[in-house]
């Protein structure tokens, strides 16, 4: 079986849509990440669902504690609101601020090889997992073993989304940490 790999170049998942507002179509938006404020101007959204994709405009979105009111152009009532909670939001990445250099996606690091400095294997990330401080990559080596690398600048040499590869300073002493 392959490794899930959620990477596309056009466009990010930036969160879920959450339970309706309101009885006028209004829906809550949980963003991945309640302290950016990188989709306030966002105008576009693509919603996924059971696989099947679709584009919405935004016609209204507000910030509210951790979250987001949005409503969406066609979505006019609690039901048609309810019928999208759940769905994973995606943005097209050419809407977002850019990215300074040595700046990446943690979503993209999913699916990425891992190497060390010295270019050898590491395995390659299966998810992410957010330990209160920094986001940790979760490694799958192709020795079986798992390993938890901490997402920042101390270990984490280069992201390359594009060619799906992360360099990283690790040694094998660093797995009994």
């Amino acid at each position: 079986m392959a490794a899930y790999d959620p990477y596309d170049p056009e466009t990010l998942s930036v969160g879920v849509l959450g339970r309706p507002h309101g009885v006028r179509g209004d829906i809550y938006f949980r963003p991945h990440n309640p302290q950016s404020r990188a989709f306030d101007d966002v105008r576009q959204i693509l919603l996924v669902r059971e696989g099947e994709s679709r584009l919405y405009h935004v016609t209204s979105m507000r910030p509210v504690a951790d979250a987001y009111v949005a409503h969406l152009e066609g979505v006019e009532d609690r039901e048609a609101a309810a019928a999208l909670t759940q769905s994973e939001i995606r943005v097209a990445r050419a809407s977002l601020p850019p990215l300074a250099s040595g700046e990446y996606y943690v979503e993209d690091v999913v699916g990425c090889a891992v190497e060390g400095e010295d270019g050898r294997p590491l395995g390659v990330v299966r998810g992410t997992i957010w330990n209160g401080a920094h986001d940790v990559a979760t490694v799958d080596g192709a020795d079986g073993r798992e390993r938890l690398i901490p997402l920042v600048p101390e270990f984490v040499l280069n992201v390359d989304a594009t060619a799906r590869k992360i360099r990283v300073r690790w040694d094998d002493d660093d797995d009994d940490l």
